[in-house]
């Protein structure tokens, strides 16, 4: 299996996109460590087994709790994560999955709100990020190559109406994949980023199921749906093989042609 013996850690791991995309990195044999949300512990069980079919942490899946806006929250998941880790399995793929959007128009939009997604979608992004090269470069011995894919949006291309904050957020996060990708390939970590259009998760079922509202997006949309999660994991895995070594600091946008017009 083409990630055999790699530890790919995802910040917002459980549930949506980010177990679509875990669900495919098992398949290809790498083990995944799962940073969740504090707001997410009652349910760490219930999660896992509706994304993973399992009912508790084994040994290639393992869980930890963080709030990623936090630095202290950050670090001390990520020496956790080290103590646990196995000498069968090095930490080279690191794919932030977790996010946060809220719709308003933008001369109400309240100022707390403007920096919970900055936090979330970049802050948060940053501090994992950090923590993975820290990791990574201090490996005693050459790991694998290492990957970052950042979970962006086909927000960070265009404006959606009442997204101004979270089309600022996530375009800030394509300029720090990009930065990513200029200091850190040299040293053996590629950087890029994967920009989705709506994708037909529970999430993106509850806010676009309605009939009405529904066909309205899809007319913007030159294929005429959503994405599947598996599709965006599909674009996410590819980013993570050898094979992918030449690419970096790009962005795949999943979105059906949304962002041509």
């Amino acid at each position: 299996m083409a990630l055999a013996r790699r530890l790919a850690i995802l910040p917002g791991g459980l549930g949506g996109l980010g177990s679509s995309i875990g669900q495919k990195l098992r398949q290809q044999g790498a083990h995944v460590a799962i940073l969740y949300a504090p707001f997410e512990a009652a349910r760490r069980d219930e999660l896992l087994h509706a994304g993973y079919g399992v009912s508790h942490p084994t040994d290639s899946i393992r869980t930890y709790q963080c709030d990623i806006t936090s630095p202290e929250s950050v670090q001390s998941a990520f020496r956790a994560l080290k103590q646990e880790m196995t000498p069968s399995s090095a930490p080279s793929i690191l794919i932030n999955t977790a996010g946060y959007v809220s719709l308003s128009d933008m001369e109400t939009t309240p100022a707390d709100e403007t920096m919970k997604h900055l936090t979330t979608n970049v802050l948060g992004p940053m501090l994992c990020a950090q923590a993975f090269a820290q990791l990574y470069f201090a490996a005693p011995s050459p790991p694998p190559p290492g990957r970052i894919i950042n979970i962006a949006s086909q927000a960070a291309h265009v404006a959606l109406h009442r997204h101004g904050a979270y089309c600022a957020s996530k375009a800030a996060l394509l300029g720090l994949t990009r930065s990513m990708a200029s200091e850190w390939a040299g040293r053996g970590i590629t950087s890029n980023s994967v920009s989705p259009t709506v994708a037909w998760t529970a999430l993106g079922k509850k806010a676009w199921g309605e009939e009405t509202v529904r066909e309205a997006f899809l007319k913007n949309i030159p294929t005429g749906r959503f994405a599947q999660p598996e599709e965006v994991a599909d674009a996410t895995l590819f980013l993570c093989q050898d094979s992918s070594g030449m690419i970096n600091g790009a962005d795949i946008r999943v979105d059906g042609g949304f962002t041509i017009r």
